[in-house]
């Protein structure tokens, strides 16, 4: 029975600690704002409208003519079987130096390396043999590698306003890319799962649009 009120006491403690923690921060923020202030800044923070993450657009464009005949650039459906997708906002190297005994550091130059998508494979191979042609289109068979020109291709990533689907996208960027490397998951538990292909494209610095 001790043991009890002792447990119960615990609680009732804990609940009054709490409580009191919450009407402190309560009656603060009523100090610094008041309600009206807050109903006019919650109405502000809901005037934005928000992206979806699943709203985006892919596409792959033969700018240079290096392929007729992939299926990539011949099928724009293709770009909508990409899956995930990595949209760079930009990037930069820094160096570092001690200004006494603090530290500092200042931006050096933009980089650019790689960005990776993820594709659903169709029944066809059409992922795989739109990946395989441009790979193949850098690397000839006594060895030696063709000018970027003869293997580089446009690739565009855009988010798009789910609200106003057919505006230009709020945020779009664009690159001159190869195809890098390229893998497929397999497994015997997943009997339902759809074959997903990872596809690395390499950024052709300095070569980059930018909107």
């Amino acid at each position: 029975m001790m043991k009890t009120n002792f447990f119960d006491n615990v609680a009732k403690n804990a609940t009054r600690i709490a409580n009191s923690y919450a009407n402190s921060a309560i009656n603060a923020a009523k100090s610094y704002l008041p309600i009206q202030d807050l109903r006019k800044m919650y109405g502000e923070v809901r005037a934005h409208e928000i992206l979806l993450q699943c709203m985006y657009v892919v596409t792959i464009e033969d700018i240079y003519g290096i392929g007729g005949g992939i299926p990539w650039f011949t099928d724009q459906t293709l770009s909508y079987l990409v899956t995930e997708a990595d949209l760079s906002l930009g990037s930069a190297d820094a160096e570092s130096f001690y200004a006494g005994a603090l530290p500092a550091s200042y931006l050096t130059q933009k980089t650019a390396d790689e960005m990776d998508m993820t594709f659903i494979e169709t029944s066809t191979g059409e992922i795989f043999k739109s990946f395989r042609a441009c790979y193949d289109l850098a690397f000839n068979k006594d060895g030696t590698v063709n000018v970027p020109k003869d293997y580089c291709f446009k690739l565009t990533i855009g988010l798009i306003n789910h609200k106003k689907p057919h505006d230009p996208p709020a945020v779009t960027r664009s690159w001159i890319v190869a195809a890098k490397s390229g893998r497929a998951e397999t497994g015997a538990t997943g009997r339902s799962e759809v074959v997903k292909e990872s596809i690395t494209f390499q950024k052709m610095r300095p070569l980059i649009f930018e909107r």
